[in-house]
């Protein structure tokens, strides 16, 4: 029984290990399911179905971010602005609508270190996605946080 009980502490206590992501594993994760077009030390450009996504990592901040511009913020209108805000709540899931530069981005943000493989493979579809989806559903996945599906 003890030896039971061991097994299973020694269980329990390896599944909050996280994988410890670096710059090189996220490079190629990624590559393995987008095309590099350009890279630059820590940034990279992907395409991935016709849509260009970059990365932009930080080592020493721990930060990683996958981003991918929409279109100019003079073209979002009023309305749209509206759906993108209710989308960020309950449809965008972990991308997210954003605005920066005189630009209108899909972003993901993330502690690097804490990033696993299957997260950061699900956010490369939902920063895409969310690119597709604006202007119709501004959804990032099928799911819809709060709402049986």
């Amino acid at each position: 029984m003890r030896a039971l009980s061991f097994i299973f502490c020694l269980f329990l206590g390896s599944a909050g290990i996280a994988q410890d992501m670096d710059l090189k594993s996220l490079k190629l994760a990624l590559a393995q399911r987008a095309v590099v077009i350009a890279e630059n030390g820590p940034s990279v450009e992907y395409e991935l179905d016709g849509i260009q996504i970059y990365l932009i990592a930080d080592e020493s901040a721990n930060r990683m971010r996958l981003i991918s511009g929409i279109t100019e913020e003079s073209k979002v209108k009023a309305e749209d602005l509206k759906k993108m805000m209710e989308a960020n709540f309950d449809r965008a899931l972990d991308a997210k609508y954003a605005l920066s530069n005189g630009f209108l981005w899909s972003v993901y943000a993330h502690p690097l270190k804490e990033l696993e493989k299957e997260q950061l493979i699900d956010a490369l579809y939902q920063v895409k996605n969310l690119v597709n989806n604006y202007g119709t559903t501004y959804n990032s996945t099928d799911f819809i946080f709060g709402v049986d599906n």
